[in-house]
């Protein structure tokens, strides 16, 4: 899709849904002036076609929100606002049931695009509550839809891509608040959400359907915006105080992908039943986490005549890291967690008919904690430039490794520290790593012709100089780094 700046298009979506009936301490005059500095903090320029005053209603016609960013813009066009003072000191806002929006990107080096949008919603209703300098927002909506049609722009040959999302069930608040910039919060439970999409490239006559389902989505977030802050220059943004907070958690997911080209028709099928995120930037920092709980997958191939799926117990993952330049070092983390990773009884015959491995559910754990001082702001436009990245690591604890797969078990724990002083890092510390079952996997590999005696032979005599046996077909070994770069195997140096 065009790069149009996703954060303040994604602004300017959720405020048209804080647009359908307000509650509020201040005059529909008041609501539109804070709306309007609202849009303008995001980087839109709002336009009137035509501003009518009719007793306690103020109407708006042919509003048009434009944002350009390099090599991209953005424009929407709502053709009638009204914003009615219900005189007990609250303010009902309707929108036009249909209101269209455009999108172009023409970035160097990247496909031209063009995007036209169209949102559908009816029957929405806000409330907002507070003084012009903090309103309050309470929004319900039956169900908002919106329709998006991408094609490319200036080539002989154009790949259409068509997507459709519903969105029902909206409940929430939200709150801005302006002073010395603005501060926004929400918290926003959509009942079900729906989406389709299609494509097709007249190059290769392939073409693809998919469709997707969620329930039960709850955001919340937290925004804060400094005064004069631009996110399309998030560097900037991020040095004047910007931080934005986001999580979520969601219910069953489902999805189909169905597609063809000249190799033949390919499908792709599964869910979840719930998962969660959450995101923080921050000047210090970013940091974001994901989870998914009982996710399937299943596969249909014109070459493979039989179904191929899988099942995940739970998926976890988690990634932090400082942004601003510091003289200290700062911690960072780093977690990917595959649990419970199975295999339909069709996949394990055909990568083992025989039955020679066992088919327990495959684990993967990569749990990293450490320090780094980052020489400047990784956001900064010196960063971008820079040759190499502006980072020191300063320490790396690996908290847990583990990969069990196919009746092995590799594990390990360790802690390393580095020396930054000679230009090279140079490590100090140990690992220690244990593996358990490889001997029998191997054997069973070559029974299956898929690893050949002379590898097998190789490989042990690997394993012989850099582990040594601590039982039946276990094996241990102590990695260690000492100053000058040395490097020690169960106390053997190899470098």
């Amino acid at each position: 899709m065009a790069r149009v700046g996703s954060a303040a298009m994604s602004a300017a979506i959720f405020t048209l849904m804080a647009t359908t009936a307000l509650r509020a301490d201040v005059t529909a005059d008041q609501v539109w002036q804070a709306w309007s500095k609202q849009y303008t903090a995001y980087g839109y320029q709002v336009a009137v076609g035509d501003s009518a005053r009719s007793g306690d209603t103020l109407t708006q016609r042919d509003v048009r929100l434009t944002h350009q960013a390099e090599g991209s813009d953005f424009s929407m066009t709502i053709p009638e606002l009204h914003l009615r003072e219900l005189g007990d000191g609250t303010v009902e806002v309707t929108v036009a049931e249909k209101i269209s929006a455009e999108a172009n990107s023409a970035v160097e080096g990247q496909t031209p695009l063009q995007m036209a949008i169209d949102i559908t919603q009816a029957n929405a209703v806000t409330i907002v509550s507070g003084t012009p300098d903090q309103l309050s927002y309470h929004v319900t909506a039956p169900e908002m839809v919106i329709d998006m049609d991408q094609t490319t722009a200036g080539g002989q040959t154009e790949v259409p891509v068509k997507v459709w999302m519903s969105l029902s069930g909206i409940d929430g608040t939200y709150q801005v608040t302006s002073s010395g910039g603005q501060h926004e919060s929400s918290d926003v439970a959509v009942a079900g959400l729906k989406m389709t999409a299609s494509g097709a490239d007249p190059e290769t006559n392939g073409t693809f359907n998919m469709d997707a389902s969620l329930v039960n989505l709850k955001m919340r977030s937290d925004v804060t915006m400094p005064e004069d802050a631009d996110l399309e220059n998030l560097g900037a943004a991020l040095a004047k105080g910007l931080r934005m907070d986001a999580s979520g958690t969601y219910g069953a997911t489902t999805f189909t992908v169905d597609a063809s080209a000249e190799e033949g028709p390919t499908g792709l099928s599964g869910g979840a039943q719930s998962g969660s995120f959450s995101m923080t930037l921050a000047p210090e920092g970013m940091k974001y986490t994901a989870t998914g709980e009982g996710a399937t997958i299943e596969a249909k191939t014109a070459q493979v005549p039989v179904p191929l799926s899988a099942t995940l117990d739970r998926a976890d993952f988690e990634l932090s890291f400082p942004l601003k330049g510091s003289d200290a070092p700062q911690p960072f983390t780093g977690r990917i967690g595959l649990d419970g990773l199975g295999l339909s009884d069709q996949v394990w015959k055909m990568v083992d008919a025989q039955g020679l491995l066992p088919h327990d559910p495959a684990t993967l754990v990569v749990d990293l904690a450490g320090t780094a001082r980052p020489t400047m702001d990784l956001f900064s436009p010196e960063a971008a430039q820079a040759q190499m990245p502006p980072v020191e690591v300063n320490s790396l604890e690996v908290k847990r490794l583990q990969l069990t797969l196919a009746g092995a078990d590799l594990s390990g724990q360790g802690a390393v520290t580095f020396d930054n002083s000679q230009g090279t890092p140079m490590p100090l510390g140990a690992v220690d790593l244990k593996l358990a079952g490889a001997n029998k996997l191997m054997d069973s590999l070559v029974k299956m012709g898929m690893m050949p005696q002379d590898q097998v032979m190789f490989a042990r005599m690997m394993l012989g100089l850099y582990a040594i046996p601590a039982g039946d077909d276990l094996m241990t070994s102590k990695i260690e780094f000492k100053e000058g770069g040395k490097i020690l195997a169960n106390g053997q140096q190899i470098q």
